[in-house]
């Protein structure tokens, strides 16, 4: 964890130096101040918290070992913020790929002789 956090680190602050054009001797934390960037660990920690409670919140969070690896992450959210222990008005998506259509195909004879007409239905023709 610590060298991938040193390496996302590193290339961030390449990014910020790119960005402003500081001197390779200004603090890493006065230009990501500079742009408004926040630490790359504290974005990393809100999107696994987000993730997590998204999960959670769809039912597809399996508390197999609470203690242990990703849990911890959920664990800790729900108990050092109140909101991630509400209820969530969440709605799975439903797909349904029945068309509410039907396609009628008349031969080109059909049309120019004008015996085969489309069916009279309510809506479009």
């Amino acid at each position: 964890m610590a060298s991938a956090k040193k390496k996302l680190s590193r290339v961030q602050r390449l990014a910020c130096l790119g960005l402003t054009g500081a001197m390779c001797t200004t603090p890493t934390n006065a230009v990501e101040a500079l742009i408004c960037l926040p630490p790359l660990e504290i974005v990393v920690q809100s999107e696994a918290r987000s993730a997590a409670h998204h999960l959670w919140s769809l039912g597809g969070w399996s508390y197999l070992h609470p203690n242990q690896g990703h849990s911890t992450i959920l664990m800790w959210s729900q108990q050092s913020d109140p909101i991630f222990n509400m209820a969530v008005d969440v709605i799975r998506p439903a797909f349904n790929f029945e068309p509410k259509y039907r396609v009628t195909m008349l031969a080109r004879e059909d049309w120019t002789k004008g015996t085969g007409t489309p069916p009279v239905v309510k809506g479009l023709v």
